[in-house]
């Protein structure tokens, strides 16, 4: 087996939740505050390119 690097590896995380359920406050609060500007800031700033957010 090869030498892996970063580039190598591609992972994605998504907030899922049951068929039904995407309406409910408590969901639409956690995805408002996952897509918050403060959180990509914090990931950009703590990680440094490790993890990159796309949102």
């Amino acid at each position: 087996m090869g030498e892996e690097t970063a580039k190598d590896k591609k992972y994605a995380l998504a907030l899922v939740t049951l068929q039904g359920r995407e309406k409910e406050p408590k969901i639409q609060k956690l995805n408002q505050l996952l897509v918050h500007p403060n959180v990509k800031d914090f990931i950009n700033k703590e990680y440094k390119g490790r993890l990159i957010p796309v949102f």
